[in-house]
């Protein structure tokens, strides 16, 4: 049977109000510049600790799933339910284990879901464009001042301190940084230096994200969307392919340029080759980050490259115990060189599998939806190897607001914007299921 005109609260996600001032756009463009803000806060007036940065995932991430949440079908409540349940007894156990009350992997949990719902409710696939160029003008124009401009950036953005104040960097590496991020600069003898064009210099540049490797992420995603929507409107969508790659190179990520490349791969490959490659990815990744460390030392060091960073997530996962690897006791020594270490921590392997399984049954109208979802999949897999980058909300609301627009974008036509997505709706819903109800 099905439920018709699920709204929340009798207002559509979308109003016919400022493309400013609608949900989507405050929530997407909020959850990547509060951080920003945060930092331009404690240069000039400082006090702008961890407690602050948390404070604002929790109001962002808490806004916008109680903006979504009347949308939920029962059976996604449920499903949705079940999940933050079993990671909240993961939590439990650690804490009887001796552990500390670790809540990050419900907000690593929560942040797709609640940006995936708001994307599906969206689902206007014009406005989700606007959103991303407006994105993408703000990062290349905040990253081209940081890039010409340093020290005036850090007059009035000093990130090094921003990360000092929340413990996240020592003294030391900021006198080394020029008052970036620590990996802003990357001088010769750092893995050679600068990867992608290297007359460019040394710096890396961070814009509203304050650190290279999440810009570099953006410009992926950037470039995901670019080909996705080329393929959807049977032209070349060169302005924001040409963003992506460039937002890549200004922050000199090399995985952001080759995984670009796997992109194009994806797009070519048959729908089902796709699939299962992707399926499978996260176990070929995690064991070749258990297994190659060992022959990769004899010939590679610790290093900021791909294979140093392999080597140096392999001998994180090397002091794994058994506990470790179920999520039922916290390391107690960092994870977050290695994006698997951490994942294992907070949901162990069992959670990751079906958490794993999860993306792969999102369903969606389209076949661009599919190649979206793969790519994203393929995203999270390999960036996990050397990092768990993949997890912020710098990038990743985004990420999943934009599979939410593509996972609804073609059955309900492509609108041009202003609309009410959400009047007259119809979620199909099993027998027998009925909605939550406010």
């Amino acid at each position: 049977m099905s439920v018709v005109g699920a709204q929340i609260g009798q207002r559509p996600v979308v109003s016919r109000g400022s493309f400013w001032l609608q949900p989507p756009t405050v929530a997407v463009l909020g959850a990547m510049l509060f951080n920003f803000a945060l930092c331009f806060v404690n240069t000039n007036a400082g006090g702008v600790g961890t407690s602050a940065v948390i404070g604002c995932e929790i109001a962002i991430i808490m806004a916008v799933l109680l903006y979504t949440y009347p949308t939920l079908t029962y059976p996604q409540f449920i499903v949705i339910g079940s999940a933050l349940l079993y990671l909240i007894a993961l939590s439990a156990v650690r804490v009887v284990l001796g552990s500390g009350i670790d809540v990050k992997p419900v907000r690593d949990l929560l942040i797709p879901i609640v940006f995936f719902l708001l994307g599906a409710g969206a689902r206007d696939v014009r406005a989700a464009d606007k959103i991303v160029r407006v994105a993408v003008l703000i990062v290349i124009a905040v990253g081209v001042f940081e890039y010409f401009f340093p020290a005036v950036f850090t007059r009035f953005f000093n990130v090094a301190s921003f990360y000092i104040e929340r413990g996240a960097m020592g003294t030391a590496q900021a006198q080394q940084s020029s008052n970036l991020f620590v990996s802003g600069m990357r001088p010769e003898g750092a893995s050679g230096g600068r990867g992608l064009l290297p007359f460019l210099g040394n710096h890396r540049v961070s814009s509203i994200f304050l650190e290279p490797i999440s810009a570099g992420n953006f410009g992926i995603v950037v470039f995901m969307w670019g080909l996705v929507r080329s393929l959807m409107e049977r032209r070349i969508f060169g302005g924001l392919i040409a963003a992506g790659v460039l937002i890549v190179i200004m922050s000199d990520s090399r995985f952001g340029a080759n995984f670009c490349l796997l992109c194009l791969l994806l797009a070519v490959l048959p729908a089902a080759i796709r699939t299962a490659g992707v399926a499978v990815l996260p176990a070929v990744a995690l064991l070749g980050v258990v297994l190659l460390p060992g022959p990769l030392s004899a010939h590679y060091g610790l290093d900021n490259g791909f294979i140093g960073r392999i080597i140096l997530s392999g001998r994180i996962l090397e002091r794994f115990d058994l506990l470790n690897w179920l999520g039922l006791q916290t390391p107690n020594f960092p994870t977050a060189d290695s994006g698997y270490a951490y994942a294992l921590a907070g949901v162990g392997i069992v959670g990751l599998i079906i958490f794993w399984a999860m993306l792969l049954l999102l369903k969606g109208s389209n076949s661009r939806f599919y190649l979206f979802r793969d790519m994203a999949g393929a995203y999270f897999a390999a960036l996990l190897c050397i990092s768990n980058s993949p997890f912020t909300i710098k990038t990743g609301a985004l990420l999943w607001f934009l599979a939410g627009v593509l996972s609804r974008a073609e059955s309900f036509g492509l609108r041009p914007g202003g609309v009410r997505p959400f009047a007259n709706v119809t979620f199909e819903v099993p027998a027998g299921a009925r909605p939550v109800r406010r």
